[in-house]
């Protein structure tokens, strides 16, 4: 015969008895969510092209063709990082177009600056500055 009180202890354990000390949480009316546009005196098409301004400024579309197809997570880590790098190069170039900030560079000789990748990075990162600023980079 099979032992049932194994339920009747899960039944009436724990959390049986402190059910009714939860607190209960009132669910907050969602607003409507998506975008909306009010038709004015029959103007249909009118409408349909502020639609559509409205849902290319939120990038319905690019976040819908986004969701199309499975992106693997490695896939997703690189396009948020390359994301973020732009970003901070905007940043930074805003900043030294400005004036408000110019990177320093320390003159390392030696085995530092030896290899030619090395070198030709230094070389991009003085031209961009260049080009932002205007002024001359040593």
């Amino acid at each position: 015969m099979k032992n049932n009180n194994w339920k009747k202890k899960a039944v009436d354990g724990y959390n049986t008895k402190h059910k009714d000390k939860r607190k209960e949480f009132k669910k907050k009316e969602e607003a409507v969510k998506g975008s909306s546009v009010t038709v004015w005196n029959g103007d249909v098409n009118g409408a349909l092209r502020k639609l559509k301004k409205v849902l290319e400024r939120a990038d319905r579309q690019k976040e819908l063709s986004k969701r199309e197809f499975y992106e693997k997570p490695c896939a997703k880590r690189k396009r948020a990082k390359d994301q973020a790098k732009k970003r901070t190069r905007k940043a930074e170039d805003l900043m030294i177009a400005k004036g408000e900030w110019l990177p320093q560079f320390s003159e390392n000789t030696g085995k530092a600056m030896k290899g030619k990748r090395e070198r030709r990075k230094v070389f991009m990162q003085k031209e961009r500055i260049r080009r932002l600023s205007g002024k001359r980079v040593k």
